[in-house]
Parts: C-alpha cells; sequence; structure tokens
C-alpha cells in the first residue's frame, strides 16, 4: 500500500507540476497552434490521468486488504502504478487536449 500510494503522489507531482505547465518540448510555429501548446488544454486532460490514477490506486489498495487472492491484483496495480510516469507524461504534454469549458 506504501508503494501504491508514492507512486501515485510522485506521477500526480509529475503531471501538475511538469507536464501542464511546461508541456511538450517543441510547438510548431503554425496558426492555430496545436491543442497540446496550451497550458488550459493540458490541465483538462491532466485531470482525467488523474482521476485513473486515483481511481487505479484505489483499486490496489481495496485488492490488498480483502484478502490473499486480492494480493496477485494488487502486485499488478502497483506494476501499472510504476510504468504509469511515463505514460501519464507522455499522455499529458503530447497528445492534444481538450477544452474543459
Amino acid at each position: 500500500m506504501l508503494a501504491a500510494t508514492l507512486l501515485t503522489g510522485a506521477t500526480i507531482a509529475l503531471v501538475w507540476f511538469a507536464a501542464v505547465p511546461w508541456g511538450p518540448i517543441v510547438c510548431p510555429a503554425i496558426y492555430p497552434a496545436p491543442r497540446n501548446c496550451f497550458a488550459s488544454d493540458r490541465a483538462s486532460t491532466a485531470l482525467v490521468v488523474t482521476i485513473v490514477l486515483l481511481a487505479v490506486s484505489l483499486a490496489t489498495m481495496v485488492a490488498a486488504l480483502i484478502n490473499r487472492r486480492g494480493r496477485r491484483l494488487a502486485i499488478a496495480g502497483v506494476t501499472l502504478l510504476a510504468v504509469a510516469p511515463v505514460i501519464s507524461y507522455l499522455s499529458v504534454a503530447w497528445i492534444p487536449g481538450f477544452p474543459l469549458s
């Protein structure tokens, strides 16, 4: 449970403190610019990613607490949370977002 909590917190911090403010390394000089070049559109994608991360973390903790059969699910959840920082950063910074309004 500690691993799931730490991985979730670190991934959410990476998303909100690195991917949303900075975004992709290079934005093309075209008009209109792609959506992933705007922090507001990246924030909406980051909100979806954060909700998914919290759901996976909660499911992992519940699986760990239920019984012995939940141990395999908890290991799978921690493994998923271990690769989540890379997937989350790439999805928030590089995939075109959508406006929240």
